[in-house]
């Protein structure tokens, strides 16, 4: 397989500016932070690199020798330090030589700290980096970058515009059957596969699924223990599959301690720690006055499909929780490319009435409805519709996103829109 290109990397150009001198990228493993940072960042951002890796123990040993000698002596204009995580005596000597770059101003390094989440726990990480870097999350493939598709999203043009484009029903139409049967079938691997990058270098399913089993592992043999202290993984690994069970749910701390027989607080850290590893999220409830009664409980979420079946082996999720948490693994990776990143969280009231997404920013917001039959229906949008008319201000324009192929009102502002359409655009 081809060099994947990754959208993430034009939002890093468009966002480093001349104060920022340091571009933090975290993500799981084997999201390609590593080949991302030598094979496109460079190219993008048109600088020379060094590249070091802190995997390496030899490396480390150097750097706890000599470490403000070594990043003064570095002479090329980007440096990527990878698996800074690994070495946290790094974080002093880096913020001196920032601090000497910045008051020399002089010749400047870009600095590139890549790492897993364990990084952004680090007490040193935010004092060295206050006012100098630029954090992003490199996550598993995207569906528009699985199926190579460029250019802007129908979702970026809605957000921007507020309401969906005269010409976004005309496009659709004018698309060759060749084509969308083309993205489809792209839609249809992401959705049961997921997205991490050697998922999509390997040419039949049972390759896969070993790949996903061997990653489950791994994160259970190394990746836990990395994080926090976990006295019995078996446990660990029961709460894990439990929860990802309850994709798209509200989460009942209590619920899973009765099931497991785990006290509250102990269940509480697991939890911090797949969300600390990317395995699984967690969307905080929409707030709104004080004088509504709103559910106050996150919904949890396990975004990528494939790492879900390695987990809960021959359980099956159902279709829809499954569609709305693929649907919440797209929100995710597109809020983080917006000129101003939006909130994202659900609403649901205690009278029953849920909508699953609302993107939020400032006095914008736009309600989403993930629906994975083929067809969409009036019923689909009551409470979007509801909505609508409750923040006619905010809220111009509803959508259902659901895999269908055609663009449909099916209520007043209530837009049904194909997911493969809305989440790449494609052309």
């Amino acid at each position: 397989m081809d060099l994947v290109e990754r959208h993430i990397g034009s939002r890093i150009r468009d966002q480093i500016g001349q104060e920022a001198s340091v571009i933090v990228l975290t993500g799981a493993s084997q999201t390609g932070k590593t080949t991302f940072c030598e094979s496109q960042l460079p190219n993008i951002l048109g600088l020379d690199f060094t590249y070091i890796s802190f995997d390496d123990p030899d490396e480390r040993l150097r750097f706890h020798k000599s470490a403000v000698s070594i990043l003064e002596s570095l002479d090329r204009p980007l440096a990527v330090l990878d698996e800074v995580q690994k070495i946290p005596s790094i974080f002093e000597p880096l913020k001196y030589v920032l601090e000497r770059q910045r008051k020399g101003g002089d010749r400047q390094t870009l600095f590139v700290l890549t790492g897993s989440s364990q990084l952004l726990t680090m007490p040193n990480l935010h004092a060295t980096l206050a006012g100098r870097s630029s954090l992003f999350n490199l996550y598993p493939f995207s569906f528009a970058e699985a199926a190579r598709i460029e250019g802007e999203p129908l979702l970026s043009k809605i957000w921007k515009a507020r309401t969906l484009p005269p010409d976004a029903a005309r496009d659709l139409d004018l698309l060759p059957p060749a084509r969308i049967r083309e993205v489809c079938r792209a839609r249809d691997l992401h959705q049961a596969w997921g997205g991490y990058p050697p998922v999509w270098r390997i040419p039949d399913d049972p390759g896969r699924a070993q790949w996903l089993r061997d990653y489950r592992k791994a994160y259970l043999d190394r990746g836990v223990p990395d994080v926090g202290q976990v006295a019995d993984l078996d446990t660990f690994s029961r709460v894990q599959k439990l929860l990802c069970a309850r994709t798209s749910g509200i989460l009942s701390i209590s619920e899973l301690a009765r099931e497991t027989g785990l006290a509250v607080n102990t269940v509480k850290r697991y939890i911090n720690l797949m969300v600390m590893t990317f395995q699984c999220f967690l969307l905080p409830s929409y707030y709104e006055d004080a004088g509504k009664r709103l559910v106050k409980s996150p919904k949890v979420f396990f975004p990528d499909a494939g790492l879900n079946r390695a987990i809960l082996g021959d359980v099956a999720i159902g279709a829809a929780p499954s569609y709305e948490s693929w649907v919440f693994s797209e929100l995710i990776k597109w809020k983080q490319l917006q000129p101003v990143e939006p909130d994202l969280c659900f609403y649901r009231t205690s009278t029953g009435m849920e909508i699953d997404f609302l993107l939020t920013a400032g006095d914008r917001i736009l309600p989403i409805e993930a629906r994975s039959q083929e067809r969409a229906f009036a019923t689909d949008g009551r409470s979007l519709e509801a909505f609508l008319k409750s923040h006619r201000k905010s809220s111009p324009i509803g959508l259902i996103v659901y895999p269908g192929r055609e663009i449909g009102e099916v209520r007043k502002n209530v837009w049904a829109v194909p997911d493969w359409y809305l989440f790449s655009g494609a052309r």
